[in-house]
């Protein structure tokens, strides 16, 4: 019977064959879809599969193997679905084999069955079969949605309101995922993108790889149904949906199937069954919700489906219908499928009678199945089994359909969660009952089984017991758990071994995992689809303590290994899942100078955790080792619970200092108040302390650091401060701030005591760095004192907290005196310059030092105001808490409160200026806090001589053993320093006993310091002599000398030489220094002091000269002298004070600035604002004339007056105190009035609506939608921008806004807003103008319907352009910025391809008004009117109809039928075409209207966008439906440049001959399209040649061969035009035809390819046939692919083959070689036959050479002949490969190319260049990235690389590619550093891309690599681009310093003269500047060069060169002063 079939088959197919029409194209098939679909599968799978050998070539082959070669006899039986032959089954090979979808198989762009196991705010985490995941993102979900989403995003981004952007009514999230899905829910996806990163991981073999993939998926219905076929469509399919409205009756669908016509409708009724089983707190369904339907109902038409949602009818629902395309079949689809196979690893099953699928073990709910015995068992051959489709993949490599028949499945619910871990909610969507009720259909009644002892098995559970019940392949294997048989666990391969060991060989009988042998594993994923548990059994997984976030506990140990180290911590790997961080805070109790050395990757490192964030899934650890290896309980919360337990003791880390003690930090999180009088607290602390009590509701703990267990509880909280706190007084009215008080000590805390005034027992707060003016040492002690009780009688407030009522006090003596001395000023307003005040230091940052002040005022010290020397840190010179005098420098009232500037600096900051203080009060105070009131009778020792015993000699100095002293303690011991003991250093041996003088003495310490110093040892005055000389000498107030012996912190031991050697004490600190003194003094320095106390048992002190003064002679006030001043009353530099009138004299004017002298060191400047103060009348021309009419010229004296002084360097303003050298100050003057009141305008003091006045400053160019902007001087400081759009509506001011905002003119505007961000103010027009410049529009309303408007470009889309323009607001506010749209039909009345080609973003552009703005618009503020650049509206008087090419089309009854139009792709599916043929009018044009040809793909020749010609075949205005055709045939003439030429297909009649080009070549015939026809015609086999014996077209003819036809056949109605090709066709009259045709090329120059089809055979004899398969592109693709690749090729621009208007050279040059080529053969013929064979070949091809060379290439032969006459010819070939392109034949192209590189002969390296340099250009637009770099390799290879690099680089730069010419430049410097080419086009780059500091820092490079001699041509080209590109004034001190060096070259000036002259047309000065003054500096030039010594030849080139400027540019006085210096020259050459 097979055999039967087959032949009956081939019978009909070739009956079928013989019946085939016209056209095969849209004909019938005499096969039902079901064979069709059946042939097809066959051929496909002999396609990709087999080798040559068919599928029943095989099978016969396999059965003669198995019946011992015989021939097969079994009868197969008919194909269905009932009854197969399972032997037949068995045996054939055509079935699929097993496929199991894994991250190897998952192919892009397949359908796959998901299961959501998660929902996020963004994004869906997808279950996918065997254990995968994939993520949805939201914007991948619906269309519905995403458009939700972006309405969002715009409402976000325009800051308005929340938008309920579903239209409904609820409150919540309209975006939020979990109302539009649920956990468990089924869904369809497809494979968007599949994304890994590969690791690598050591084995013992080599390296394992490790990935961490990302799948990203999509919901999308258009993406899920694309394929599905419209016919396939029957009930029971199922399909994706979105919900794309809700209506009154349901919920319309959105299918996303292909076509439009398609329509699903969801009856309300059909929906509540869903939302109340899976959401029943949703009322309905969602727009953008995404549903599983199925297919209820189809109409007939098939345009529309009644769809439901019904879980029972979803589930259960089968197509009706059998599939006609394997495309159809779709994931979650249910069907019924035939077991064709039965493999170990699953089975091949085949649905729907032919379509193959496979289902693996697990699919098959069969994972304990050893082989397919078993397989087969449960599923025999031949079984129908129900089975649900999981994926479908489609792709070239291979067709895959794997089905799963599991319950659970097939039922279309969601099993419970196994492991809640992946699918944490799912378990509560159904119970294990459910289950066994899905099972129990399709199990034995004795085969049900227990499922509840192990539900659920949580994420990371370990299994003690679980048996290999099944190894699949090298996948992995499959076990069961002995405790439950509800669960089927399963490990992969890399689960089975630890990472580091080889992988197994898996068996099923041997190794260590075979069948039946028991592991322990851990549960580590949950695949949801399959119900598959998955495990790992690696032993060092499933031995961790630690594995998931749940196991880990705060205060847990660990052991981890250092994974990595940044700035911030460390990263540490706690176990395989599991990482934690450590804080840097926490890496140590110690702060680590360098803790990477110790912190390395790899090391182990014991932590503890410190607190786990559940949200962030992270963990946060401690390597402290007080924490790690503390044993105290661990504190974890504000419970008792959670180890909040009063009396408990625990460890704690400081983490703040506050008052009352500090707060510190427990683990997890808690935190406490720590009650302490400790003073040594410090953050990042680690202490013990005692939890005193907790309050789990307010969650609040107070501990103590007193862990003493005889001390209760009690009496440390009664001891607290806010406990002592409460019993206090808070009237704070009581008390000011500066008033003086007293009061004791209740409480010490760490960083503060509290006090208790004894006015009316008021609680004050005295901070602990306010009990002195001392820091460090000191201070400690003095806060040692301060205890209990302490009382202070002298307190001074310094703060008041109203709210808190707290009073903040001071003990600091230094702010007591100024209190008492009413010097403190606690309002800041009252604060002025010039004041001196005490105060403290508050904050210390690293610009400088924040200074406080009683009353809560506060200023900063700026760094260089810090000292007067130079300081790097303020921490070097300060200290926080430090007393300071600060002298106010500058206050800023513009600020609310002021803002306060001071300084520090000893030379401004006196501290006798306080009127307070005294500058020995310092070091009084500190020796009075040293030594105690009264002294200590252990002082009177100082400077007595004394014997001592050495001890211990050490390098740093000598112990020793003073005598017993009576005042002395008796173990005192002493110290001599290494400098007090290197005269007698030999003398210090142990035991020698030694005379020695006692410099100092710590009678708290028992130490003293000694000198064995021979000038202190000999001293003979007796002490009562000296004491007496000392206290003479303080009361003289004597200066003596000093002589430093030891430096200490806080002071200096002196010896006095001339008051014997006396020993005395200085402070080396004092008010506003604490820097380290061992720096600034040394021992052995002499110094000058001066005694100022004398007193018996304390020290004497002395107050030394400050080092400025001993150091350097200055005046007494400091000040700087000028020199020569022009105001002879100014002698120093400190009376130029603001408001001073002086006199200066005008140096220069630059610019909107004159530079004044003042005096020989001191320079002024006076602005243009500051001369008038009204505006002048006058019309100025430049900012000179301005100057000028105020009368400020160049060299006069003026009188002006003092505004400031401002920094030369940074041009900031600074205080007038500010210390700078005169000649790095500017001063700041005036000509207006001013008072020194008077505040200057600045971007912080003006207002919106604030009318200015100022002058034009210049033109600021914008970028994109910045703008253009006109800058306007308001003030010295202010530059106000007023934009271009909103300053005038001429579009000749904006085209050219520098011949009308001429710098310097007087302008009044008005501030419209400030933009403080950026310090910008933005400016209106207002009052006085700028002459002949029209003000904007005023309002919205002006803009009408035909007013011509000015606006700029902003953005650029397909089919419009965005432009903004301007009008006038209210006063104070910015000019309204309004919208404009231009439509692509608005740009020109002649459409065009690329109408938006010309126009780019910020270019300013004139259009009409078209449509105006709506009053809601106006009304809201956002106005959008749409413009047009017609010149039919633009200028309607001025253009008349017949120039209206396209004119505007606004609705359907604009055309009429028959009418040409042109217009736009907008859209192409497979049925057709939608065109816009106006902004509202859009046309349809079927498929079959769109080509007389047959088009194989219709999107891609039909793009969105095409510019289309068609003609309109009927209107129907009441529907706005317009139908056209875009066929040649019936377009006619409009169809394209050869319209007129050609004719349709009713004007060619029967008979006639025609001339045309094959164009494509099937078994059945060949297509032939005519010359002049729009048709392609079809010649059948039979008509192609008389014989009676079949022929082969192929054999015959080739695609592109020209041919004759005659016309056998015309169709008119079906548009089909027969053709024949036999030669009896054209027997007669043959050589008539020929000679007609000889004679009609010779009269009108037809084309070489219009010859006789055997001529073009025999010219192409041997030549390689063309496989050109695009035989529908049309005339106007080609062009338009010509075009591209013309520009891609970089071609020759302006060349055409038949111009006759091209230039003489161009032009006769061919003309001329032919000739001479004909002249040649015939004097070669007549001198010798024996050439003539030869000669009449290169006649024949020079001849053709020259027919082409008259009339353009029409195909690759006519290029083939042209090729072989000029082979050399670069051009000859890029043509040939631009020809290719125009077909979208890349690689012949680049075939092309490779021919001529190997044809050109190797002399021609310019031609072989251009042919490279096309190549590239063809790689870089149409290949990739490898191609371009294999071709770039090449070239370098074989042609000068330098040249190479350079035409790489123009390449991408003209493809906009700037990076890429970047690193080409770079890397031709790095080889070519020496050429000077390289670096000039790199800083072209750079200058054409704004880049100027790169541009001006590659010069200087350039010439450290260049040699000398081409330094000059470096600077010079350099100077040329900053002409052209950059800035003239920098070009033009280029050209100064070179000419500077060679004054002698010509061609420099020559050259510096050009680049002046062009610089001044290319701005146009010399049409706006009639007087001709924009030449002044060129005439200057001139002047210059013609004044030097020259040759007579060069001084005659420099005169005509100058004649002939004066002549075009000059008048009749300039060009007669030339010809009068060249007499003069002459002359002067004659004496």
């Amino acid at each position: 019977m097979a055999g039967k079939r087959e032949k009956s088959a081939t019978k009909a197919s070739s009956k079928k064959a013989s019946e085939i029409t016209d056209f095969p194209r849209g004909g019938s098939s005499g096969l039902t879809p079901l064979e069709f679909r059946e042939v097809a599968r066959q051929a496909e799978q002999e396609v990709l599969f087999s080798d040559g050998v068919t599928a029943g070539d095989r099978a016969e082959k396999k059965r003669r193997r198995r019946d011992g070669d015989k021939p097969s006899k079994k009868k197969s039986k008919k194909t269905g679905n009932t009854e197969i032959d399972p032997e037949l089954l068995v045996d054939d090979e055509r079935v699929s084999a097993v496929e199991s979808i894994t991250l190897r198989t998952l192919a892009k762009g397949a359908l796959v069955l998901g299961c959501i196991a998660a929902i996020g705010e963004l994004e869906l985490r997808v279950s996918l079969p065997n254990g995968l995941l994939g993520v949805v993102p939201i914007t991948s979900i619906s269309p519905e949605l995403t458009t939700l989403v972006e309405k969002a995003a715009e409402a976000a981004e325009d800051s308005e309101d929340a938008m309920e952007v579903d239209g409904g009514n609820d409150n919540d999230d309209p975006l939020d995922l979990k109302t539009r899905f649920y956990v468990g829910q089924y869904v369809k996806c497809a494979v968007a993108d599949i994304s890994s990163k590969q690791t690598a991981g050591t084995t013992k073999k080599g390296k394992r790889a490790k990935s961490s993939t990302r799948v990203e998926l999509t919901l999308m219905p258009e993406e899920i149904n694309s394929r599905i076929d419209t016919d396939d469509i029957c009930e029971g399919m199922l399909l994706t949906a979105s919900v794309k409205s809700v209506e009154d009756r349901g919920y319309v669908l959105n299918t996303g199937i292909p076509s439009s016509k398609v329509t699903a409708f969801l009856p309300t009724s059909e929906a509540q069954a869903w939302l109340s089983r899976w959401m029943p707190q949703a009322e309905e369904l969602r727009p953008g919700q995404l549903v599983e339907a199925a297919v209820s109902s189809v109409s007939d038409d098939r345009r529309s489906l009644r769809m439901t949602i019904d879980p029972e009818a979803v589930s259960q629902a089968t197509p009706k219908d059998t599939y006609k395309t394997m495309a159809s079949a779709q994931p979650g689809q249910l069907v019924s499928a035939t077991v064709m196979k039965a493999w170990d690893r699953g089975l091949s099953l085949r649905f729907m009678g032919f379509y193959d699928c496979s289902a693996d073990l697990n699919a098959l709910d069969l994972a304990a199945a050893r082989n397919k015995s078993e397989v087969e068992k449960k599923y025999p051959l031949g079984k129908s089994v129900l089975v649900r489709i999981l994926y479908v993949s489609l792709t070239a490599a291979g067709k895959i359909i794997t089905v799963s028949a599991m319950p659970h499945i097939r039922a279309f619910k969601p099993r419970p969660a196994l492991t809640g871990y992946e699918l944490p909610a799912a378990a509560r969507l159904a119970s294990e009952k459910a289950y066994a009720d899905l099972t129990a259909a399709d199990s034995d009644a004795g085969s049900k089984q227990d499922y509840g002892k192990l539900w659920p098995i949580p994420y990371g559970t370990v299994l003690d017991d679980c048996i290999v019940s099944n190894v699949v392949g090298t996948a992995g294997v499959s076990l069961k758990i002995s405790t439950t048989k509800a669960v089927t666990a399963f490990a992969r391969t890399t689960q089975l071994v630890e990472e580091n060991e080889e992988l197994p060989a898996l068996n099923k009988h041997s190794g260590g995992f075979h069948i039946g042998t028991r592991h322990r594993a851990r549960v580590i994923s949950y695949d949801a689809i399959g119900a598959v548990v998955g495990v790992t059994l690696r032993p060092s997984v499933v031995d961790e303590q630690f594995f998931k976030l749940e196991d880990m506990y705060p205060g847990a140990q660990i052991d981890g290994k250092i994974k990595s180290f940044n700035d911030n911590g460390v990263e540490v790997t706690i176990s395989s899942n599991l990482h934690g961080f450590i804080h840097k805070k926490h890496l140590s109790d110690i702060a680590l100078k360098h803790p990477e050395l110790q912190f390395t990757v790899g090391k182990q490192l014991s932590c503890r955790v410190l607190k786990i964030i559940q949200e962030q899934n992270s963990i946060l650890l401690t390597s402290r080792k007080s924490l790690v290896q503390s044993k105290l309980p661990i504190v974890c919360g504000f419970s008792e619970a959670e180890g909040a337990v009063p009396g408990v003791i625990t460890q704690a880390v400081v983490d703040r200092i506050v008052d009352g003690g500090a707060v510190v930090n427990f683990y997890q999180g808690a935190n406490g108040l720590l009650l302490t009088t400790s003073k040594r607290l410090e953050p990042g602390k680690s202490l013990k302390c005692r939890i005193l009590s907790c309050d789990s509701e307010r969650r609040r703990i107070r501990a103590s650091d007193n862990i003493d267990p005889n001390v209760s509880l009690e009496e440390l909280l009664s001891q607290s401060a806010p406990s002592q706190f409460a019993n206090l007084g808070t009237d704070v009215s009581q008390v000011s701030v500066g008033d003086i008080v007293s009061g004791t000590v209740v409480h010490v805390g760490a960083n503060s005591a509290l006090m208790s005034l004894e006015c009316g027992s008021l609680g004050a707060s005295l901070p602990a760095g306010h009990y002195s003016d001392h820091c460090g040492a000191i201070a400690d002690k003095i806060a040692a004192r301060v205890t209990v009780n302490t009382r202070f009688e002298e307190l001074v407030v310094i703060g008041i907290n109203a709210e808190r009522k707290r009073v903040i006090v001071s003990a600091k003596p230094a702010l007591i005196k100024a209190a008492k001395a009413n010097r403190i000023i606690a309002d800041a307003r009252n604060i002025t310059v010039g004041k001196t005040l005490v105060g403290w230091v508050k904050k210390l940052t690293s610009f400088g030092a924040f200074i406080s002040f009683p009353g809560s005022v506060s200023a900063l010290a700026p760094l260089e105001m810090l000292s007067d020397r130079y300081v790097s840190l303020p921490e070097d010179l300060l200290q926080a808490d430090q007393t300071v005098v600060a002298h106010v420098v500058a206050v800023d009232e513009s600020i609310d409160g002021g803002k306060i500037r001071v300084s520090l600096q000893r030379s401004v900051a006196d501290v006798a200026a306080t009127d307070c203080l005294d500058p020995k009060d310092f070091m009084l105070d500190y020796f009075k806090e040293l030594e105690g009131p009264a002294g200590s009778t252990a002082l009177s020792v100082i400077g007595r001589q004394t014997t001592v015993t050495v001890k211990q000699k050490h390098p740093y100095g000598v112990v020793v053993a003073p005598e017993r002293m009576e005042v002395v303690s008796a173990d005192v011991s002493g110290f001599v320093t290494a400098d007090q003991a290197k005269e007698r250093i030999d003398e210090c041996k142990a035991g020698a006993v030694l005379s020695a003088c006692i410099l100092d003495i710590d009678p708290e310490k028992n130490i003293v310091d000694c000198s064995l110093r021979s000038a202190l040892v000999s001293k003979k005055s007796k002490k009562a002599r000296s004491q007496k000389d000392m206290e003479s000498a303080v009361r003289k107030q004597k200066e003596t000398s000093v002589v430093v012996e030891v430096v200490k912190e806080d002071y200096l031991v002196l010896s006095m030489p001339e008051l014997d050697h006396a020993i005395g004490f200085a402070m080396t600190k004092s008010y506003n220094d604490c820097s380290k003194p061992f720096m600034r003094f040394k021992v052995g320095q002499r110094l000058l002091g001066t005694p100022v106390r004398a007193e018996a048992n304390k020290r004497t002190l002395v107050m030394l000269r400050p080092e400025p003064e001993a150091s350097s002679k200055k005046s007494a006030d400091n000040k700087r002298p000028v020199k020569q001043p022009v105001d002879s009353g100014i002698a120093f530099f400190e009376d130029y004070q603001p408001g001073l009138a002086t006199r200066a004299k005008v140096a220069s004017i630059k610019g909107t600035q004159a530079n004044l002298d003042l005096a020989a060191n001191v320079k002024g400047r006076l602005h243009i604002t500051e001369l008038f103060d009204e505006l002048p009348s006058a019309t100025v021309k430049s900012p000179t004339d301005v100057f000028a009419l105020a009368g400020v010229r160049v060299g006069d004296v003026i009188d002006v007056k003092v505004l400031g002084l401002h920094d030369a360097k940074v041009y900031k303003f600074l205080p007038i105190t500010h210390r700078m050298s005169p000649l790095k100050t500017v001063i700041e003057t005036t000509m207006r009035s001013f008072k020194t009141d008077d505040k200057m305008a600045s971007w912080k003091n003006v207002k919106p609506g604030q009318v200015l006045s100022g002058f034009v400053k210049g033109i600021q160019e914008g970028s994109g939608s910045e703008g253009t902007t006109v800058q306007v001087s308001l003030t010295v400081s202010l530059i106000g921008h007023l934009p271009l759009l909103a300053a005038t509506r001429s579009i000749d001011v904006a085209k050219h806004p520098a011949r009308f905002f001429v710098p310097g003119s007087p302008i009044e505007v008005q501030v419209a807003g400030v933009d403080k961000r950026n310090k910008v103010v933005q400016l209106a027009p207002h009052g006085r103008y700028i002459p002949g410049v029209e003000l904007p529009f005023a309002s919205v309303s002006e803009l009408v319907p035909g007013l011509r408007v000015i606006a700029q470009v902003t953005n650029i889309a397909p089919s419009v352009m965005f432009t903004n323009l301007c009008v006038a607001s209210a006063a104070g506010k910015s000019p309204m910025r309004i919208q404009g749209k231009i439509d692509i039909f608005d740009v020109a009345d002649k459409l065009s391809e690329q109408p938006f080609a010309g126009f780019k973003r910020g270019q300013l552009i004139e259009a009409a008004v078209i449509q105006g703005a709506s009053n809601s618009e106006r009304d809201s503020g956002a106005v959008k009117i749409r413009l047009s650049l017609r010149s039919s509206v633009l200028c309607q008087d001025a253009v008349s109809s017949q120039d209206i090419v396209d004119p505007v089309i606004d609705t359907p009854a604009d055309v009429s039928v028959g009418q040409v139009v042109r217009g736009y792709v907008k859209q192409t599916s497979e049925a057709g075409c939608f065109i816009s043929l106006g902004r509202t009018v859009t046309g349809r044009a079927f498929i079959s209207e769109l080509s007389d040809e047959y088009i194989r793909d219709v999107k891609g020749a039909f793009p969105a966008g095409k510019f289309v010609t068609a003609i309109v075949t009927a209107v129907d205005a009441g529907q706005n439906r317009v139908s056209l055709s875009l066929r040649p045939s019936r377009v006619g003439a409009a169809a394209g440049p050869d319209g007129e030429r050609k004719r349709r297909l009713d004007q060619i009649a029967v008979g006639e001959t025609l001339k045309g080009t094959i164009t494509r070549i099937e078994d059945y015939g060949v297509f032939v399209r005519p010359d002049d026809a729009f048709t392609t015609g079809l010649c059948y086999v039979r008509e192609i040649a008389d014989s009676d014996v079949p022929v082969d077209p192929r054999a015959l003819y080739e695609i592109g061969d020209r041919v004759l036809a005659k016309v056998l056949k015309v169709d008119e109605e079906n548009g089909k035009l027969a053709l024949g090709l036999k030669s009896s066709y054209f027997a007669e009259g043959s050589d008539e035809e020929s000679d007609a045709e000889e004679s009609d090329a010779e009269a009108s120059g037809s084309e070489a390819s219009d010859t006789d089809p055997s001529d073009n055979d025999e010219a192409t004899d041997g030549e390689a046939s063309e496989d050109n398969e695009s035989e529908d592109s049309d005339s106007e693709d080609e062009e338009e692919d010509a075009e591209v690749s013309n520009l891609a090729l970089a071609v020759s621009e302006g060349f055409h083959w038949n111009d006759n208007n091209s230039d003489d050279e161009a032009g006769d040059q061919p003309q001329e070689s032919d000739s001479d080529s004909d002249a040649s053969d015939e004097e070669a013929q007549s001198k010798s036959k024996k050439s003539g064979k030869r000669s009449k070949l290169q006649k024949v091809t020079q001849d053709i050479t020259a027919d082409l060379s008259e009339q353009a290439p029409k195909s690759a032969n006519d290029f083939e002949r042209l090729v072989m006459g000029s082979p050399d010819s670069s051009f000859v070939w890029i043509q040939f490969m631009t020809y290719y392109l125009s077909q979208s034949e890349i690689d012949q192209a680049r075939e092309v190319a490779e021919r001529a590189l190997k044809t050109i002969s190797p002399r021609e390296e310019q031609e072989k260049m251009n042919v490279w340099v096309a190549l590239l250009n063809l790689e870089q637009h149409f290949g990739s990235n490898e191609t371009l770099d294999n071709t770039l390799k090449r070239a370098l290879q074989y042609m000068n690389p330098k040249h190479v690099y350079l035409q790489m680089a123009k390449i991408y730069e003209r493809a906009d590619q700037i990076a890429d010419a970047e690193r080409m430049h770079k890397i031709a410097i790095s080889k070519f550093s020496e050429s000077c080419k390289v670096w000039v086009l790199y800083g072209l780059l750079c200058l054409k891309n704004d880049k100027i500091v790169e541009s001006r820092d590659l010069l200087a490079r350039a010439l450290r690599s260049l040699p000398k001699r081409k330094h000059v041509k470096a600077i010079t080209q350099f100077g040329q681009m900053e002409f052209k590109h950059g800035e003239p004034e920098r070009g033009r001190t280029v050209f100064e310093g070179v000419l500077g060096t060679y004054p002698k070259r010509v061609d420099l000036w020559s050259v510096y003269l050009d680049m002046e002259i062009t610089l001044v047309t290319r701005q146009g000065l010399d049409e706006v500047d009639s007087s001709g003054q924009c030449w002044e500096h060129t005439r200057k030039l001139f002047e210059r060069v013609t004044s030097m010594k020259h040759s007579s030849k060069k001084m005659k080139f420099l005169f005509k060169r100058w004649l002939k400027f004066e002549k075009d540019h000059g008048s009749e006085a300039t060009i007669e002063h030339v010809k009068q210096r060249a007499r003069e020259y002459v002359n002067s050459l004659g004496a």
